[in-house]
């Protein structure tokens, strides 16, 4: 009875001090950090399972995020920050979580900032550099999705159209 009596009170301090300190000094700065996950353009399947659909708006947040990740080599989940600035509620604000599928900036990690406003425009920048890209709607664009409304396009199929396309279609880049 002795050994158990004092196993017991062992392991229990074991795990205290193994948990209690870990929870109270656990910082990292993700500033620091990079990830090991190699790189490749999201698809229309995993835009589905993290978004819920396709829609014009997830579809336009992926090929901003993907073209600042592969043109001008903005570090994909660590070592940028995204500022969108959109609508606040959906379906302008879906736009934000195709950012996120694209980046890996999430809302978690703090890198990726929604800005309330009435026209999209988002910058996504590689942190301590000048390396930044910033995107805005072409008239071209806000047309097109007008006409397709206007024609009573199914939602899921002006995602695929919109995710089939280039971002220099898309977008004003500077």
């Amino acid at each position: 009875m002795k050994t158990w009596a004092l196993f017991i009170p062992i392991t229990a301090l074991g795990l205290l001090t193994m948990t209690i300190p870990a929870s109270k000094t656990e910082t990292h700065s993700h500033t620091e950090m990079h990830s090991k996950v190699e790189f490749h353009p999201v698809t229309v399947e995993e835009l589905e399972r993290f978004h819920g659909h396709l829609g014009p708006n997830v579809a336009m947040g992926a090929r901003m995020g993907e073209h600042a990740v592969t043109v001008h080599k903005i570090p994909k989940y660590f070592g940028l920050t995204v500022v969108v600035e959109c609508p606040a509620e959906p379906p302008g604000s879906c736009i934000i979580d195709g950012l996120q599928a694209a980046t890996g900036a999430t809302m978690g990690k703090k890198n990726i900032r929604h800005v309330q406003a009435d026209e999209f425009k988002v910058t996504i920048s590689q942190n301590g550099t000048d390396n930044k890209v910033t995107y805005t709607l072409k008239s071209s664009t806000k047309e097109l999705l007008k006409k397709w409304t206007d024609e009573g396009v199914d939602v899921e199929e002006g995602g695929l159209r919109i995710f089939k396309m280039k971002a220099e279609e898309l977008f004003e880049i500077e």
